[in-house]
């Protein structure tokens, strides 16, 4: 069937293909790569600093973070301040976010002011604090006043001119919106 037709058989020498030498792989600082995960039930008390880096946290957290993508998971809680260039709520935060990004899923629970350059927040999300626009969040300048907000009650009377958070009698809140009935 093959024949090689009378030729002699000349001697071929086959090299495999080697894989190039190894060089040690050593990721930049700043670069993601894998997430590092702080894994339900894990209680961590102190500072992460994960700068660059994308943080999963679905444990506990009493300190600060810094990374460069936090995800505060489902079952995640964080209680500190958060600075990062993109934060992810899902969870519980009860401390002050900075981020160029910031977005607060339907599940999240946030307790303190947020400072950012792009904030959504889902139906649902729990947001109690004070929120700041700023160009550039993480330059650290422009933070948000350190006087406490108003009471409830108080906030209350100064927007609606009563003691009720519906207004006067003759007017009634939906949606957001004023309705006066005259």
């Amino acid at each position: 069937m093959f024949t090689n037709k009378g030729r002699p058989l000349e001697p071929t020498t086959v090299t495999p293909n080697m894989p190039e030498p190894m060089t040690q792989r050593r990721q930049t600082p700043g670069r993601a790569g894998i997430a590092s995960i702080i894994a339900n039930g894990v209680k961590i008390t102190g500072t992460i600093e994960a700068d660059g880096a994308e943080v999963q946290i679905d444990g506990e957290i009493e300190g600060n973070v810094r990374g460069g993508s936090v995800t505060v998971g489902d079952t995640g809680m964080v209680k500190g301040d958060m600075v990062s260039e993109s934060v992810t709520v899902h969870g519980r935060v009860e401390g002050s976010v900075r981020a160029r990004k910031v977005m607060l899923a339907r599940n999240a629970h946030v307790l303190g002011d947020i400072v950012h350059q792009s904030l959504s927040v889902e139906m649902g999300a729990v947001f109690e604090g004070q929120c700041r626009y700023l160009q550039d969040p993480l330059s650290g300048q422009g933070g948000i006043a350190a006087t406490p907000p108003a009471p409830a009650n108080e906030r209350a009377h100064n927007l609606f001119g009563g003691g009720s958070v519906f207004g006067d009698p003759g007017e009634r809140l939906v949606s957001g919106v004023i309705v006066t009935n005259g």
